[in-house]
Protein backbone atom coordinates (compact mmCIF):
# COMPACT_ATOMS: atom_id res chain seq x y z
CA UNK A 1 0.00 0.00 0.00
CA UNK A 2 1.41 3.64 -0.30
CA UNK A 3 2.57 4.69 2.95
CA UNK A 4 4.32 7.69 3.26
CA UNK A 5 7.55 6.05 3.20
CA UNK A 6 7.36 3.63 -0.05
CA UNK A 7 5.73 7.14 -1.59
CA UNK A 8 8.99 8.93 -0.77
CA UNK A 9 11.16 6.28 -1.66
CA UNK A 10 9.41 6.42 -5.35
CA UNK A 11 9.53 9.85 -5.61
CA UNK A 12 12.99 10.16 -4.90
CA UNK A 13 13.44 7.60 -7.88
CA UNK A 14 11.31 9.15 -10.41
CA UNK A 15 13.23 12.66 -9.62
CA UNK A 16 16.88 10.51 -10.40
CA UNK A 17 15.64 10.06 -13.74
CA UNK A 18 17.65 7.25 -14.32
CA UNK A 19 14.76 4.77 -13.54
CA UNK A 20 11.07 5.40 -14.86
CA UNK A 21 8.74 3.75 -12.31
CA UNK A 22 5.33 2.25 -12.46
CA UNK A 23 4.15 1.37 -8.96
CA UNK A 24 1.26 -0.98 -8.73
CA UNK A 25 -0.55 -1.00 -5.50
CA UNK A 26 -2.48 -3.62 -4.28
CA UNK A 27 -4.88 -1.02 -1.93
CA UNK A 28 -4.87 2.14 -0.48
CA UNK A 29 -5.20 1.54 2.88
CA UNK A 30 -5.24 -1.48 5.37
CA UNK A 31 -7.77 -1.52 8.31
CA UNK A 32 -5.19 -0.89 11.14
CA UNK A 33 -3.02 2.29 9.25
CA UNK A 34 -3.65 6.14 11.12
CA UNK A 35 -1.81 7.64 8.17
CA UNK A 36 -4.80 8.67 6.09
CA UNK A 37 -4.68 9.26 2.04
CA UNK A 38 -1.87 9.61 0.78
CA UNK A 39 -1.38 11.42 -2.61
CA UNK A 40 -0.09 9.16 -5.75
CA UNK A 41 1.68 10.62 -8.43
CA UNK A 42 0.50 9.76 -11.84
CA UNK A 43 3.18 7.09 -12.19
CA UNK A 44 1.37 5.14 -9.13
CA UNK A 45 -1.85 3.57 -9.29
CA UNK A 46 -3.88 0.93 -6.81
CA UNK A 47 -5.33 -2.11 -8.70
CA UNK A 48 -9.04 -2.92 -7.89
CA UNK A 49 -9.39 -6.01 -5.70
CA UNK A 50 -9.38 -7.15 -2.44
CA UNK A 51 -8.55 -9.12 0.32
CA UNK A 52 -9.67 -12.05 2.50
CA UNK A 53 -8.75 -13.23 6.28
CA UNK A 54 -6.73 -16.22 5.61
CA UNK A 55 -5.36 -18.17 8.84
CA UNK A 56 -5.18 -15.10 10.78
CA UNK A 57 -3.38 -13.03 7.66
CA UNK A 58 -4.61 -10.45 4.88
CA UNK A 59 -4.62 -12.34 1.52
CA UNK A 60 -4.66 -9.91 -1.60
CA UNK A 61 -6.15 -10.65 -5.20
CA UNK A 62 -6.19 -7.96 -7.63
CA UNK A 63 -7.10 -9.78 -11.27
CA UNK A 64 -5.70 -6.82 -12.89
CA UNK A 65 -2.13 -7.39 -12.43
CA UNK A 66 -0.79 -9.27 -14.75
CA UNK A 67 -2.97 -6.35 -17.13
CA UNK A 68 -0.64 -3.61 -15.76
CA UNK A 69 2.32 -5.12 -16.01
CA UNK A 70 1.75 -6.20 -19.85
CA UNK A 71 1.39 -2.58 -20.08
CA UNK A 72 3.80 -0.89 -18.05
CA UNK A 73 6.45 -2.45 -20.85
CA UNK A 74 9.17 -3.28 -18.03
CA UNK A 75 12.77 -3.94 -18.09
CA UNK A 76 12.91 -4.77 -14.42
CA UNK A 77 10.05 -5.96 -11.76
CA UNK A 78 10.09 -5.84 -8.23
CA UNK A 79 8.02 -7.96 -6.37
CA UNK A 80 7.45 -7.09 -2.82
CA UNK A 81 5.85 -9.40 -1.04
CA UNK A 82 5.05 -13.56 -1.28
CA UNK A 83 1.79 -13.92 0.83
CA UNK A 84 -0.89 -12.32 -1.59
CA UNK A 85 -2.36 -14.19 -4.30
CA UNK A 86 -1.67 -11.23 -6.45
CA UNK A 87 2.26 -11.31 -5.88
CA UNK A 88 2.55 -14.72 -6.41
CA UNK A 89 0.35 -14.92 -10.00
CA UNK A 90 3.03 -11.98 -10.31
CA UNK A 91 5.55 -14.30 -10.09
CA UNK A 92 4.92 -17.22 -11.63
CA UNK A 93 4.27 -14.67 -14.94
CA UNK A 94 7.60 -13.25 -14.36
CA UNK A 95 8.70 -16.53 -14.20
CA UNK A 96 7.46 -18.24 -17.42
CA UNK A 97 7.97 -15.20 -19.77
CA UNK A 98 11.64 -15.32 -18.59
CA UNK A 99 11.57 -11.35 -17.39
CA UNK A 100 13.91 -9.88 -15.67
CA UNK A 101 12.65 -9.11 -11.40
CA UNK A 102 13.72 -9.24 -7.97
CA UNK A 103 12.00 -10.08 -4.80
CA UNK A 104 11.90 -7.01 -2.47
CA UNK A 105 11.67 -8.02 1.18
CA UNK A 106 11.37 -7.69 4.74
CA UNK A 107 12.91 -10.34 7.47
CA UNK A 108 11.13 -13.31 6.58
CA UNK A 109 9.56 -15.87 9.38
CA UNK A 110 9.50 -13.56 11.91
CA UNK A 111 6.16 -15.16 13.83
CA UNK A 112 6.69 -18.68 14.13
CA UNK A 113 4.23 -20.31 12.49
CA UNK A 114 3.35 -24.47 12.79
CA UNK A 115 1.36 -27.01 11.36
CA UNK A 116 -0.54 -26.29 8.15
CA UNK A 117 0.09 -22.14 8.63
CA UNK A 118 3.80 -22.62 8.43
CA UNK A 119 3.69 -25.33 5.34
CA UNK A 120 1.78 -22.76 3.04
CA UNK A 121 4.41 -19.81 4.01
CA UNK A 122 7.14 -22.79 2.93
CA UNK A 123 5.42 -23.26 -0.08
CA UNK A 124 4.59 -19.26 -0.75
CA UNK A 125 8.55 -18.26 -0.15
CA UNK A 126 9.76 -20.96 -2.91
CA UNK A 127 8.80 -18.75 -5.87
CA UNK A 128 11.01 -15.66 -4.23
CA UNK A 129 13.59 -17.68 -3.05
CA UNK A 130 14.11 -19.63 -6.59
CA UNK A 131 13.03 -17.67 -9.34
CA UNK A 132 14.20 -13.94 -9.60
CA UNK A 133 17.30 -11.99 -10.51
CA UNK A 134 18.10 -10.98 -7.24
CA UNK A 135 16.86 -10.85 -3.46
CA UNK A 136 17.16 -6.88 -2.15
CA UNK A 137 16.70 -7.30 1.62
CA UNK A 138 15.30 -5.26 3.48
CA UNK A 139 18.48 -4.79 6.08
CA UNK A 140 21.58 -6.81 7.52
CA UNK A 141 19.31 -9.59 9.49
CA UNK A 142 16.82 -9.98 6.20
CA UNK A 143 20.06 -10.92 4.26
CA UNK A 144 21.58 -13.16 6.12
CA UNK A 145 17.84 -15.02 6.65
CA UNK A 146 17.29 -14.79 2.63
CA UNK A 147 21.48 -16.00 2.21
CA UNK A 148 20.64 -19.21 4.75
CA UNK A 149 16.99 -20.05 2.74
CA UNK A 150 17.69 -18.96 -1.15
CA UNK A 151 21.19 -20.84 -0.84
CA UNK A 152 24.51 -19.07 -2.07
CA UNK A 153 23.99 -19.16 -5.83
CA UNK A 154 21.36 -16.38 -5.41
CA UNK A 155 22.40 -12.68 -5.70
CA UNK A 156 20.97 -10.63 -2.25
CA UNK A 157 21.71 -7.31 -1.55
CA UNK A 158 20.79 -5.70 1.24
CA UNK A 159 18.16 -2.06 0.34
CA UNK A 160 16.26 -1.36 3.14
CA UNK A 161 14.02 0.83 3.57
CA UNK A 162 14.64 4.98 2.95
CA UNK A 163 12.21 7.66 3.46
CA UNK A 164 12.22 11.62 3.58
CA UNK A 165 14.28 12.37 6.86
CA UNK A 166 14.88 16.18 6.00
CA UNK A 167 12.20 17.50 8.11
CA UNK A 168 13.61 15.73 11.34
CA UNK A 169 17.52 16.62 10.12
CA UNK A 170 15.97 20.31 9.35
CA UNK A 171 13.69 20.58 12.86
CA UNK A 172 15.47 22.59 15.61
CA UNK A 173 16.10 20.67 19.22
CA UNK A 174 13.34 22.30 21.70
CA UNK A 175 14.55 20.14 24.42
CA UNK A 176 16.19 23.12 26.18
CA UNK A 177 14.50 22.05 30.05
CA UNK A 178 16.01 19.28 32.66
CA UNK A 179 13.23 17.33 31.90
CA UNK A 180 14.50 13.49 29.69
CA UNK A 181 11.51 13.14 27.36
CA UNK A 182 11.42 9.05 26.03
CA UNK A 183 9.53 9.28 22.77
CA UNK A 184 7.48 6.20 21.64
CA UNK A 185 5.80 6.21 17.70
CA UNK A 186 3.64 3.77 16.41
CA UNK A 187 0.46 1.78 16.57
CA UNK A 188 -0.56 0.80 19.90
CA UNK A 189 -0.56 -2.77 19.25
CA UNK A 190 0.54 -5.65 21.20
CA UNK A 191 2.94 -6.23 18.56
CA UNK A 192 4.85 -3.27 19.65
CA UNK A 193 6.30 -4.54 23.24
CA UNK A 194 4.56 -1.33 24.53
CA UNK A 195 3.65 -3.11 27.76
CA UNK A 196 7.40 -3.95 28.32
CA UNK A 197 8.33 -0.52 27.66
CA UNK A 198 5.59 1.44 30.20
CA UNK A 199 6.63 -1.26 32.71
CA UNK A 200 10.00 -0.26 31.89
CA UNK A 201 9.66 3.59 32.15
CA UNK A 202 7.16 2.90 35.32
CA UNK A 203 10.29 1.12 37.03
CA UNK A 204 12.56 4.24 36.94
CA UNK A 205 10.01 6.76 37.05
CA UNK A 206 10.75 7.44 41.12
CA UNK A 207 14.77 7.27 40.60
CA UNK A 208 14.37 10.06 37.61
CA UNK A 209 11.49 12.81 38.41
CA UNK A 210 12.45 14.92 35.44
CA UNK A 211 11.68 11.65 33.08
CA UNK A 212 8.32 11.71 30.97
CA UNK A 213 7.26 9.39 28.72
CA UNK A 214 5.46 10.16 25.57
CA UNK A 215 3.44 7.63 23.30
CA UNK A 216 2.69 8.90 19.82
CA UNK A 217 0.16 6.90 18.02
CA UNK A 218 -3.29 5.28 18.06
CA UNK A 219 -4.62 1.20 18.50
CA UNK A 220 -6.49 -1.00 20.86
CA UNK A 221 -4.39 -0.95 23.49
CA UNK A 222 -4.41 2.65 24.59
CA UNK A 223 -7.13 2.23 27.39
CA UNK A 224 -5.27 -0.70 28.39
CA UNK A 225 -2.24 0.88 28.55
CA UNK A 226 -3.68 4.03 30.36
CA UNK A 227 -5.10 2.03 32.73
CA UNK A 228 -1.98 0.39 33.57
CA UNK A 229 -0.46 4.38 35.07
CA UNK A 230 -0.69 4.65 38.74
CA UNK A 231 -2.39 8.46 39.35
CA UNK A 232 0.64 9.77 40.84
CA UNK A 233 2.57 9.33 37.38
CA UNK A 234 -0.33 9.89 35.02
CA UNK A 235 1.01 13.62 34.46
CA UNK A 236 4.28 11.85 33.68
CA UNK A 237 2.81 9.45 30.64
CA UNK A 238 1.67 11.21 27.79
CA UNK A 239 -0.67 9.50 25.18
CA UNK A 240 -0.14 11.96 22.31
CA UNK A 241 -2.62 10.01 19.84
CA UNK A 242 -2.41 9.87 16.15
CA UNK A 243 -0.39 12.73 14.82
CA UNK A 244 0.01 13.31 10.86
CA UNK A 245 3.39 12.89 9.20
CA UNK A 246 4.11 16.30 9.15
CA UNK A 247 3.15 16.74 12.87
CA UNK A 248 5.44 14.51 13.93
CA UNK A 249 9.25 15.75 13.63
CA UNK A 250 7.69 18.42 16.19
CA UNK A 251 7.30 15.47 18.49
CA UNK A 252 10.94 14.17 17.77
CA UNK A 253 12.76 17.32 18.23
CA UNK A 254 11.01 17.55 21.68
CA UNK A 255 12.45 14.09 22.33
CA UNK A 256 15.81 13.00 24.08
CA UNK A 257 15.47 8.84 23.79
CA UNK A 258 13.64 7.00 21.53
CA UNK A 259 12.52 3.81 22.14
CA UNK A 260 10.84 0.60 19.89
CA UNK A 261 10.68 -2.24 21.61
CA UNK A 262 9.22 -4.20 19.15
CA UNK A 263 8.12 -8.35 19.62
CA UNK A 264 9.18 -8.33 15.87
CA UNK A 265 9.09 -5.92 13.56
CA UNK A 266 10.61 -6.57 9.85
CA UNK A 267 11.95 -2.88 9.63
CA UNK A 268 10.80 -0.01 11.27
CA UNK A 269 10.74 2.99 10.12
CA UNK A 270 10.50 5.50 12.56
CA UNK A 271 14.38 4.41 13.74
CA UNK A 272 15.58 6.02 10.80
CA UNK A 273 13.58 9.07 11.68
CA UNK A 274 15.07 9.06 14.74
CA UNK A 275 18.14 9.09 13.85
CA UNK A 276 17.61 11.90 11.46
CA UNK A 277 16.34 13.81 14.89
CA UNK A 278 19.44 12.91 16.79
CA UNK A 279 17.99 10.75 19.51
CA UNK A 280 19.47 8.19 21.43
CA UNK A 281 17.99 4.94 20.53
CA UNK A 282 17.30 1.88 22.12
CA UNK A 283 15.35 -0.88 19.97
CA UNK A 284 14.65 -4.43 20.74
CA UNK A 285 16.61 -7.27 18.49
CA UNK A 286 13.28 -8.30 16.68
CA UNK A 287 13.15 -4.72 15.34
CA UNK A 288 15.14 -5.07 11.70
CA UNK A 289 16.14 -1.97 11.50
CA UNK A 290 18.44 -2.02 14.37
CA UNK A 291 20.83 -4.34 13.19
CA UNK A 292 21.30 -1.74 10.08
CA UNK A 293 21.01 1.87 12.16
CA UNK A 294 21.55 1.04 15.95
CA UNK A 295 24.73 0.20 17.46
CA UNK A 296 26.89 0.91 20.63
CA UNK A 297 27.88 4.31 19.01
CA UNK A 298 24.18 5.96 18.91
CA UNK A 299 22.52 3.63 21.20
CA UNK A 300 21.32 0.33 23.15
CA UNK A 301 19.76 -3.22 21.77
CA UNK A 302 17.82 -5.45 24.15
CA UNK A 303 15.80 -8.40 23.96
CA UNK A 304 12.13 -8.02 23.08
CA UNK A 305 9.89 -8.65 26.23
CA UNK A 306 12.75 -8.00 28.99
CA UNK A 307 11.45 -5.52 31.14
CA UNK A 308 14.92 -5.13 33.25
CA UNK A 309 17.12 -4.79 29.98
CA UNK A 310 14.52 -2.59 29.15
CA UNK A 311 14.89 -0.55 32.56
CA UNK A 312 18.48 -0.76 32.42
CA UNK A 313 18.93 1.14 29.04
CA UNK A 314 16.15 3.87 30.23
CA UNK A 315 18.45 4.30 33.29
CA UNK A 316 21.82 4.44 31.82
CA UNK A 317 20.11 6.87 28.99
CA UNK A 318 18.18 8.99 31.44
CA UNK A 319 20.96 9.70 33.76
CA UNK A 320 23.90 10.52 31.35
CA UNK A 321 23.11 14.09 29.26
CA UNK A 322 26.17 14.05 27.40
CA UNK A 323 26.05 10.42 26.64
CA UNK A 324 22.55 11.31 25.04
CA UNK A 325 24.27 14.37 23.34
CA UNK A 326 27.17 12.39 21.81
CA UNK A 327 24.83 9.18 20.73
CA UNK A 328 22.55 11.61 18.86
CA UNK A 329 25.43 13.34 17.14
CA UNK A 330 26.10 9.69 15.75
CA UNK A 331 22.56 8.97 14.82
CA UNK A 332 22.44 12.15 12.66
CA UNK A 333 25.63 10.58 10.93
CA UNK A 334 24.07 7.45 10.34
CA UNK A 335 20.74 9.01 8.85
CA UNK A 336 22.79 10.23 6.25
CA UNK A 337 23.01 7.40 4.51
CA UNK A 338 19.41 6.42 4.68
CA UNK A 339 17.57 9.39 2.20
CA UNK A 340 15.78 9.03 -0.50
CA UNK A 341 18.69 9.68 -3.19
CA UNK A 342 20.66 6.93 -1.45
CA UNK A 343 17.92 4.63 -1.73
CA UNK A 344 17.64 5.41 -5.55
CA UNK A 345 21.50 4.95 -5.82
CA UNK A 346 20.98 1.69 -4.31
CA UNK A 347 18.20 0.53 -6.85
CA UNK A 348 19.83 1.64 -9.99
CA UNK A 349 22.98 0.00 -9.11
CA UNK A 350 20.91 -3.20 -8.50
CA UNK A 351 19.15 -2.47 -11.97
CA UNK A 352 22.10 -1.81 -13.72
CA UNK A 353 24.12 -4.85 -12.60
CA UNK A 354 20.62 -7.33 -13.64
CA UNK A 355 20.22 -5.44 -16.38
CA UNK A 356 23.97 -5.58 -17.69
CA UNK A 357 23.33 -9.35 -17.48
CA UNK A 358 20.52 -9.95 -19.48
CA UNK A 359 21.73 -7.10 -22.22
CA UNK A 360 18.39 -5.15 -22.05
CA UNK A 361 17.93 -1.29 -22.11
CA UNK A 362 17.11 1.59 -21.22
CA UNK A 363 16.05 0.90 -17.56
CA UNK A 364 12.60 1.13 -16.72
CA UNK A 365 10.66 -0.70 -13.77
CA UNK A 366 7.42 -1.68 -12.51
CA UNK A 367 7.24 -2.63 -8.82
CA UNK A 368 3.90 -4.61 -7.05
Amino acid sequence: MPSPYSVDLFAAIEADGRIAPRVLYMEMAAPDTYWGQVPLPASSVVLPGGWKNIGGGRVHWNSGVIRALRESRPDLVVVSGYNSLTCQRAMRWLHRRRLPWVFWGEVPGMRTLGGLRGALRTVAQRPALRWPDAIAAIGIKAVEEYRRLAGPRMEIVNIPYHTDLKPFLDAPRMNSSNLVRVLYCGQLIERKGLRTLLDAFLSVADEFPQSELILVGEGPLRESLAAQVPSRLQQRVVFAGFQPVDELPRFFSQADVFVLPSLHDGWGVVVNQALAAGLAVICSNAVGAAADLVSEQNGCVVPPADMSALATALRRLIADRELRIAFGAHSRAVAQEFLPSRGADRWVDLAERILARRVRTPVTAAAT
